[in-house]
């Protein structure tokens, strides 16, 4: 596990993650396009995938575990912080 981030600068890196995140999830609603995702530190997280309608549900599934394992091994952010975090970027 690496070392964790000062509070203010992980709070940071939260924050634009979810907004990222929501970036992204507008383009999977809207079926529209390819969907990518880099972390606020330079790491891609998903590389760039065509949206298909018949596996929105899957996709986002695969996105989360991408942002999970992410965050939990390049970050050593706890599972609690992490499941706050999907919460807010993909609202149910």
């Amino acid at each position: 596990m690496k070392p964790r981030h000062d509070v203010a600068r992980e709070t940071q890196l939260l924050t634009e993650l979810v907004a990222k995140i929501k970036k992204v999830n507008t383009k999977v609603a809207a079926e529209f396009g390819e969907i990518d995702l880099k972390c606020p530190c330079g790491a891609l997280i998903l590389s760039p995938t065509p949206v298909i309608s018949n596996l929105k549900d899957r996709q986002r599934g695969l996105l989360k575990s991408r942002i999970r394992g992410h965050l939990r091994t390049d970050h050593g952010i706890s599972e609690a912080t992490i499941r706050v975090v999907l919460n807010e970027a993909f609202p149910q």
